[in-house]
């Protein structure tokens, strides 16, 4: 099984080559769903602030359940949550994005390779957020609940979402290895 090592003020991850395509496909479509859309209304050019750090005057909040509990409302006043929502999502989905680029490139090394392998150098600081959005879009999806596991284990492997289950506990197992080696 995929294992953390800490090495020196890094780390390493040795894995499949299945198991970094499915980490692969998986960054690959949180970027895909991270980044589409036009998420901005509109630009304000009357304040001079906004336009020098090229700011949008309101953000609209994302219908996706996933992107919604990746880059939550901080307010329930719906004003509230637009002014904030304004200065602090552009820079938290360019963090998010940036975290599954980077574990997307260090995992083409062992792709790209054709085998599985150890990966050396990596941030887990960077592994761990990118891990933990990873997991976050696929309990939402899924709507993984207390009873989860228990319904996991209880269904026939010939059912298809078990696959997907399995990837969510497997994250769940990477992220908490990882934890232990932090």
């Amino acid at each position: 099984m995929s294992n953390f090592e800490k090495v020196g003020g890094s780390f390493s991850l040795e894995l499949t080559l299945d198991e970094a395509h499915i980490l692969i496909n998986l960054a690959e479509q949180l970027l895909e769903l991270l980044g589409e859309g036009d998420f901005f209304h509109h630009y304000d050019t009357s304040d001079p602030l906004a336009q020098l750090l090229a700011m949008p005057s309101e953000i609209v909040t994302p219908e996706d359940p996933v992107l919604l509990r990746l880059l939550p409302n901080a307010y329930a006043d719906p004003e509230a949550a637009s002014d904030f929502r304004r200065y602090t999502e552009p820079a938290l989905r360019s963090s998010k994005q940036r975290n599954l680029r980077i574990i997307r490139e260090e995992l083409a090394i062992l792709v790209d390779g054709d085998h599985g392998g150890i990966i050396e150098n990596l941030d887990g600081d960077i592994w761990l957020t990118a891990l933990n959005d990873l997991r976050i879009a696929l309990s939402v999806r899924l709507e993984i609940n207390e009873g989860s596991f228990e319904k996991f284990e209880l269904m026939p492997d010939s059912e298809p979402e078990k696959s997907v289950h399995a990837v969510y506990f497997w994250l769940g197992w990477l992220q908490g290895n990882l934890l232990d080696n932090l």
